[in-house]
């Protein structure tokens, strides 16, 4: 009986992976190639890996072809006026903080980074946008969630940069020519008043907004998968997080969800490293971390191959 491979794919978006390196003829928004705006260095070249790895599984003349059964890609899919955004804070001298900035909970007590949002939501409640920012970088810690990082606008719902890379896209179409079959496209990071890393949940859930808890049909619906194959950008954070909350939901348990997933180490490239903050680092730890409780880290070349 042939086994059952879900693939998730995470937010392989144009600005995450376009370089502005690409051929002239892709489908650029004005005419030229463009760089992403949060692009990860790396990102555009492992994008044509997965293509041909996608394009290997799934031809009908290559004996197993049909290969991958479920295709799942999430797409990251922001406000304008996101938490996250460096252009939704301010500094006493009332200018943005520089993209990739820091805060921390000790940085909201100071007044060192303000939100400039009138109003946010934690915990089901309106608060003042200072209470928010109070109450969220303090629940970030206490989840053991990464610290806020304030990134530049991107993924913004309904531009080019929240748009699939061409690559990825291409493939995923030829994959449902020849399979017949539809991706399950998975929205993520809609939400103003959290990150959203993970495609599973929100860094911080509100009991009021569904889109921030934790996405258990979706959890279910891969661990009936025999092999569950995961490629992302970036390894150091959205990768990593969804990855983890679905491992972290199933435990070590006898059904083995974490042995059946398997990693590409050339399709998970990280944000670039800060002063102070080496997100390759945290990309290492990730992949160190899966293989040590059992899962399977291969390049896209070696995959079913």
């Amino acid at each position: 009986m042939a086994k059952r491979i879900d693939m998730f794919g995470i937010d392989p978006e144009n600005d995450f992976l376009a370089s502005g390196n690409e051929p002239a003829d892709w489908p650029w928004p004005a005419g030229k190639p463009c760089r992403g705006a949060l692009c990860v260095e790396g990102a555009d070249k492992e994008a044509l890996l997965v293509e041909e790895m996608i394009d290997r599984l799934a031809d009908q003349h290559v004996p197993g072809g049909h290969k991958i059964t479920n295709m799942r890609i999430t797409i990251d899919s922001h406000p304008l006026n996101d938490c996250s955004h460096n252009t939704s804070w301010r500094k006493p001298d009332g200018t943005s903080p520089d993209p990739f900035t820091i805060v921390s909970h000790d940085d909201v007590k100071k007044q060192l980074y303000v939100p400039c949002f009138p109003v946010g939501k934690f915990n089901g409640k309106q608060v003042s946008s200072y209470q928010w920012a109070l109450d969220y970088t303090e629940a970030l810690a206490k989840n053991g969630r990464a610290p806020l990082c304030l990134w530049p606008r991107h993924c913004l719902i309904g531009t080019w940069g929240q748009n699939i890379y061409h690559p990825i896209r291409r493939a995923l179409d030829r994959w449902c020519e020849v399979t017949g079959r539809w991706v399950d496209y998975v929205v993520k990071g809609q939400y103003p008043f959290s990150e959203h890393y993970s495609a599973m949940r929100a860094d911080v859930e509100d009991p009021t907004e569904p889109i921030t808890q934790l996405n258990v049909s979706l959890l279910n619906q891969a661990n009936q998968a025999d092999i569950i194959a995961w490629f992302g950008w970036a390894g150091s954070h959205c990768l990593r997080y969804t990855a983890l909350d679905a491992v972290n939901y199933f435990g070590a348990g006898e059904n083995g969800f974490i042995k059946k997933c398997v990693f590409f180490e050339d399709a998970c490239a990280a944000v670039g490293d800060l002063p102070g903050v080496k997100f390759s680092e945290w990309r290492k730890e990730f992949l160190d971390e899966v293989v040590k409780r059992g899962a399977t880290v291969t390049t896209t070349k070696d995959f079913l191959k």
